[in-house]
């Protein structure tokens, strides 16, 4: 068993000699009191998870939307002519423009 499961086993059996012992104490009035503890603790994690399934719609919601396109395409560049370059205007064409644009 790892450590983990060790842990968990030790809260566990701690939890129990708890519980019977709260039993043993309140008698009768001890299931309204654990029932009203289980319902306290459900309303606590039914808030923290409608938190967290907004913010997961919210992600999803942001991430989905689509860029505002005007309508407008551009057909691809083809290249319609039969001029071939030489390899050094192949290689001064490749170095691209030196100017900086501020």
């Amino acid at each position: 068993m790892s450590v983990v499961g060790q842990e968990k086993g030790k809260l566990n059996r701690e939890l129990y000699r708890i519980h019977l012992q709260a039993a043993n104490e309140w008698c009768s009035n001890w299931y309204s009191i654990k029932n009203s503890i289980h319902e306290s603790i459900n309303h606590e994690i039914e808030s923290k998870y409608k938190i967290m399934d907004n913010k997961i719609n919210k992600l999803v919601r942001d991430q989905t939307n689509k860029p505002d396109n005007d309508g407008k395409s551009y057909p691809r560049v083809i290249k319609q002519t039969n001029i071939t370059f030489s390899n050094e205007e192949l290689m001064l064409l490749n170095k691209g423009s030196k100017i900086q644009v501020e």
